[in-house]
């Protein structure tokens, strides 16, 4: 995914009816991801922005400094028809959709760009909030040009911290871990799960 498909802003609509609020991942201009936030929500529009605390070297002083965990990203959740009144407006020139190709199964793009805007659905949003929410600094957010992550068995958490996290068993670090992805986007990823944490979940 190009980062110049980011800037695009002739797409194809998304998947779900545009009264429908769903969770949009949205790109502001570098550093501006705060005040993005701060505009839509002094509109009543739900936002969530992922942050993270790092120790940074600062006139050569160590400090704790909050930096967005996505620089440049943020999710909102609301609906199409409302989206698009603030998208690339006056006062949020520097916001912009994220988007991914929309192709049929056969692989030939679908409308007149071949892209839409990237929809994150409702369980994986979930997921990421529970995995946003617990405290653990080895949890992880691997973008998907980073990830070289593979696959295993579908399980379900059922001890410690992540209690409750459904996702994907995985080895980072030489350790198991328990991954979600977020389609089109990245995965999150846990901190070591025992073996003995996790219940093999049957696929229905």
């Amino acid at each position: 995914m190009s980062p110049s498909s980011v800037r695009r802003q002739s797409a194809d609509p998304p998947d779900k009816p545009d009264q429908e609020a769903v969770w949009f991942l949205m790109r502001a201009a570098y550093g501006q991801e705060r005040k993005a936030k701060d505009i839509l929500e002094a509109e009543n529009i739900e936002v969530f922005l992922p942050v993270t605390n790092k120790m940074r070297i600062i006139g050569g002083k160590r400090k704790l400094i909050t930096e967005s965990l996505i620089p440049n990203f943020l999710f909102v959740h609301t609906t199409e028809r409302m989206i698009r009144k603030y998208v690339g407006s006056p006062g949020l020139s520097f916001l912009h959709h994220y988007y991914i190709p929309n192709k049929d199964e056969n692989g030939c793009p679908i409308g007149k760009s071949g892209i839409k805007p990237l929809i994150v659905p409702d369980d994986q949003m979930e997921s990421f909030l529970k995995w946003y929410e617990t405290e653990d600094e080895n949890k992880m957010f691997i973008s998907d040009t980073e990830s070289d992550i593979s696959k295993g068995d579908k399980v379900k958490i059922i001890s410690g911290k992540f209690t409750g996290f459904s996702g994907f068993v995985c080895r980072v670090k030489r350790q198991t871990r328990v991954g979600v992805t977020i389609n089109g986007f990245g995965t999150i990823v846990t901190a070591y799960v025992p073996k003995a944490f996790l219940q093999k979940v049957t696929e229905q």
